[in-house]
């Protein structure tokens, strides 16, 4: 019995630095830095975060575009892009946006039924840190003058 066991603890003795050997081997071959990299990230930098848009007709449609630059070390890809309405739509760049390039999130804003001041905000959801990046813009809807009848 003494003698299975000191043969399993030398077999697993000498398996143990054999599997240390090929996990360093792994992590020498994946030198390509990407976003999960601690300290490689791209960043999502917004040339204007937020926008008055001042004053539009109700019925109207209007389209800003936020544009934004990749300022990280790594592509930005974008999962997705939500707004705070569904009055509000917004559109985003599909393929990644490398490092020190520049993209748009394009939104359009139906004042269908929204007369007064109006504010909404665009989720952007990407690969950055943290993962949630937002945009808002502002304008003052007004009523649209009602048709007199005759």
């Amino acid at each position: 019995m003494k003698k299975v066991f000191l043969l399993s603890l030398l077999a697993v003795s000498l398996w143990l630095p054999a599997c240390e050997n090929k996990q360093s081997g792994n992590q020498a071959e994946s030198a390509t830095p990407d976003a999960s990299t601690p300290g490689v990230a791209p960043v999502m930098t917004f040339k204007e975060q937020e926008v008055n848009l001042g004053k539009m007709t109700e019925g109207d449609t209007l389209r800003h575009q936020f544009q934004f630059t990749n300022t990280g070390n790594a592509p930005l890809l974008i999962q997705s892009a939500v707004a705070s309405c569904g009055c509000t739509v917004p559109s985003y760049p599909k393929e990644a946006v490398a490092p020190g390039k520049e993209g748009v999130i394009d939104v359009v804003f139906n004042s269908k039924n929204k007369a007064g001041f109006n504010t909404k905000t665009v989720t952007v959801y990407a690969n950055t840190k943290p993962d949630m990046n937002t945009v808002s813009f502002k304008v003052e809807v007004l009523p649209k003058a009602e048709a007199k009848v005759q």
